[in-house]
């Protein structure tokens, strides 16, 4: 009983090793959504979102309540002189000790109008052994005094720190780094997802090649049957047998060399995707053909100006340059302020109170008692300005570089995008020419084939001819297939040129977007 337990375990695991590990379909859409999940640009690209958004964070902490307290305790003794008249009145005491106790609690903000408020509560009290209080009166030892201070400032800035744009210059500079970052991560993504299209053409490309191959042997060892049966009958010289040999046996090599570039597109697919080597043979044969003319929306008369301004629209690296230019605009604004000096006004208000005696009761009637009662009005003017400001200085100077800087790039990246459109419709009418002469090209090649077999088993043409003929049907085939790859990815790339392979939302991409339109037709206007 025990031995079939093991053997059946033994069966289970063997059979669930291997069969257990699934197999991904080579299917676009599939490799697609694979790709925004496991590719470790994407995943990247998204921690700088999350990077940025802490950075915004940041900023809005300057605006933030700042709440603060503290408490202290003290004991101090200290040993009086001998000729110190306080000795007579101490006793048997030749030191005075002293008690303090104080706490504080405070609550500050600075709003982003650039106004500052402070309130803040000090409690402070004080007892000794010396028995005689402030006012000459002998109260006893250890009689408490109790002090209590409420303060209510506000500080509004004259010149530096001046105004609701300057205050808030840095957060929303963050807030436009946020969105920067959010733009190019959607122009990042539908760059990994042209890599991995690309990458699916070639797969699909190399599985064809390899059929071509298969095919083209096949084709030769079935002229090696007909050719020894016509030495068999005598119609053939048995010296042919050695030449087609020979040209199987190149055959065969160019299998074995289709087989490998196979394994190579594979393993360069799982790498766009993002892959590892064990999941990358796990990818199933490609499922997708190549896109069709008819069917691509494509038109021979369009022209570049409305591919471009389809770019100017939904290019997001594009307007990532611009949150990025307008972000730096506000830097420079607070940088140039901040050369100005430091001139802040303040006005506060303080009450307060005191009270002697011991008990918690006396410390609470120490603002309520008309005794001892205290309150203070007042302004105060600061001006604080280095003479030289370098700081302020350099920092402006670099901050103006900066803009100068990023509007150059974004126009430069204007132009390119001009540019790459052109360049990829140009691709993409070539591609078109070129699939349509390669397709053109083979049926040519097919039926002259076709022809020269029949000619050959009639004894009307050589050897030599048929093997020529054979070579460039073969040769037609693979043209056809890169013509095929050609076309494929100038669709795809003009697409990625015009912003319009992805579409995102909140930083997630719409999944109903990632259809085969994509791949297979042009972008729409």
């Amino acid at each position: 009983m025990n031995l079939k337990i093991f053997f059946y375990s033994i069966t289970f695991l063997y059979t669930f090793c291997t069969f257990g590990q699934s197999v991904i379909e080579g299917d676009l859409i599939q490799l697609s959504r694979l790709t925004f999940d496991k590719s470790p640009i994407v995943k990247r690209n998204n921690l700088q979102i999350d990077n940025s958004e802490a950075s915004f964070q940041i900023q809005r902490g300057t605006f933030d309540y700042q709440f603060s307290s503290g408490l202290s305790l003290s004991n101090r003794r200290a040993n009086l002189f001998d000729v110190d008249p306080r000795n007579s009145i101490l006793g048997n005491d030749d030191f005075i000790e002293t008690r303090n106790t104080g706490f504080s609690l405070g609550v500050q903000r600075k709003f982003r109008t650039g106004l500052s408020a402070n309130i803040s509560v000090d409690y402070s009290q004080l007892s000794d052994n010396f028995p005689i209080n402030s006012f000459n009166q002998n109260v006893g030892e250890f009689i408490s005094d109790h002090t209590v201070t409420s303060t209510f400032s506000l500080t509004q800035p004259l010149l530096r720190g001046r105004g609701l744009k300057i205050t808030t210059a840095l957060e929303k500079s963050s807030s436009l780094q946020v969105e920067s970052i959010q733009h190019n991560f959607e122009l990042t993504t539908s760059f990994e997802l042209l890599q991995m299209g690309i990458a699916y053409w070639q797969y699909l490309t190399a599985y064809k090649n390899l059929e071509i191959f298969k095919q083209n042997e096949e084709r030769v060892s079935n002229v090696l049957r007909i050719t020894q049966e016509l030495v068999k009958a005598d119609k053939k010289p048995a010296g042919d047998l050695i030449q087609i040999m020979a040209d199987l046996a190149n055959q065969e090599r160019q299998t074995r060399v289709a087989e490998q570039n196979l394994y190579n597109a594979r393993v360069n697919l799982s790498r766009a995707i993002g892959l590892d080597e064990k999941e990358s043979q796990q990818i199933g044969i490609p499922t997708n053909e190549f896109p069709a003319i008819t069917t691509s929306g494509f038109d021979e008369s369009i022209t570049a100006t409305p591919f471009i301004n389809l770019a100017k629209e939904n290019r997001k690296d594009l307007k990532a340059f611009e949150k990025q230019l307008e972000a730096l605009e506000l830097r420079l604004d607070l940088a140039s302020n901040n050369r100005k000096p430091q001139l802040d006004l303040t006005g506060f208000v303080s009450y307060g109170g005191m009270n002697m005696g011991n008990g918690v009761q006396k410390a609470f009637n120490s603002l309520s008692n008309t005794e001892g009662r205290n309150y203070t009005i007042g302004a105060r003017l600061n001006l604080s300005f280095p003479f030289s400001n370098n700081l302020a200085r350099g920092t402006f100077l670099q901050n103006k570089t900066a803009v100068t800087d990023q509007e150059i790039a974004t126009n430069n990246l204007g132009r390119n995008i001009d540019l790459n459109v052109s360049i990829a419709l140009n691709n993409l009418k070539n591609s078109v020419l070129i699939l349509q002469k390669a397709e053109e090209t083979l049926g040519y090649y097919q039926n002259v084939f076709d022809n020269e077999q029949v000619k050959f088993q009639n004894g009307l043409t050589t050897l030599l001819n048929l093997i020529l003929f054979q070579e460039r049907l073969t040769f037609a085939q693979l043209e056809y297939l890169q013509a095929q790859q050609l076309f494929a990815s100038a669709i795809i790339t003009i697409r990625h040129e015009t912003g319009t392979l992805i579409t995102m939302n909140e930083n997630k991409l719409v999944l109903s977007s990632i259809t085969k339109d994509i791949y297979y037709t042009t972008p729409n206007f």
